[in-house]
């Protein structure tokens, strides 16, 4: 089973998603690339990066005069975990609503019609297994 980590606040998914994207980061990395869409000051950005480490997401290696960060829970990990929260809380467990919403809200295509049925086939062939 998964440990379970605290969730992420809105700013600190856009803290990790440079340092997703970057697999390692300097404080000043974050920084500068965060600086396009938040305003925020040097100060802020370690304060978050400490934050995520004390969560679990994050490591720091000290090199020089600089620290480090690196993610421990990968993209995909944090994705699921927050996609099964919301579903919990939100919908009470069950999918059919964010399905359908994403259904109604834009037209599919049939690529994705197709992953939908294969993921339905692949379902319904480990339900029959048990």
């Amino acid at each position: 089973m998964v440990k379970k980590i605290d969730e992420l606040s809105k700013n600190e998914w856009v803290v990790m998603k440079v340092c997703w994207k970057k697999k390692q980061v300097t404080a000043r990395n974050v920084y500068e690339a965060t600086l396009k869409q938040k305003k925020w000051e040097y100060q802020t950005v370690k304060t978050m990066l400490d934050r995520l480490i004390k969560k679990g997401y994050l490591q720091r290696e000290k090199f020089g005069p600089v620290y480090i960060y690196s993610p421990v829970i990968s993209q995909k990990q944090s994705v699921r975990q927050a996609v099964e929260s919301f579903v919990g809380m939100a919908l009470d467990n069950t999918i059919i609503p964010i399905v359908a919403h994403f259904v109604d809200r834009q037209k599919l295509t049939q690529d994705e019609v197709k992953s939908l049925k294969k993921l339905i086939e692949n379902y319904e062939e480990l339900s029959s297994d048990e």
